[in-house]
């Protein structure tokens, strides 16, 4: 139920950084809700479960505006093992220390990937702007903690829903054996 509730928000948090608060791919106030999510997969889930979260909406966000398919699923892939080591380490449990983490690891891993990207493909990218580039982790760091609320909320909901298959109860016979 949680792997769901996840697949379905990261969809959504994808759609909605897609559509609505992207006008452009070259936008600098365009929030990464995506990055925010993987910081939160990191932190809460198994490796397994996360990196077929990160590999399934990875795909939708590259079709969807992927300049160049691929860069955003290793920014993000990237993005997870950074984090998934800080995570190790105690760093998430208060969302005020990871402000700052999610949105240095995010600016970093930009960089790098454009300049593997730049390595690769010469003359397709648009090019490095720093003013840009801290524009939009700084967007990143207002948004984390909304984002990191909301996430909490659904995982809070997905854990203790209550499913059919949790209804049916066994009845025990120790009951019988009273009697």
């Amino acid at each position: 139920m949680i792997f769901l509730c996840f697949l379905i928000l990261g969809a959504l948090l994808v759609i909605l950084q897609t559509t609505l608060l992207m006008p452009s791919p070259l936008w600098a106030f365009a929030p990464d809700f995506y990055f925010i999510f993987v910081a939160y997969l990191a932190s809460r889930f198994t490796v397994f479960q996360a990196l077929i979260l990160i590999y399934l909406l990875g795909l939708m966000l590259d079709v969807l505006v992927g300049t160049m398919l691929g860069m955003s699923t290793c920014l993000c892939f990237a993005g997870y093992a950074v984090m998934r080591l800080f995570a190790g380490k105690g760093a998430f449990k208060d969302y005020f220390y990871s402000i700052p983490l999610i949105s240095l690891c995010f600016f970093v891993l930009s960089g790098l990937v454009y300049a593997v990207f730049d390595f690769v493909y010469p003359d397709q990218l648009a090019p490095w702007s720093w003013w840009k580039m801290g524009l939009r982790t700084l967007t990143l760091a207002v948004f984390v903690w909304p984002v990191f609320r909301l996430q909490n909320m659904v995982y809070s909901y997905a854990a203790n829903a209550v499913m059919p298959w949790k209804r049916l109860k066994v009845r025990d016979n120790a009951r019988r054996r009273q009697t």
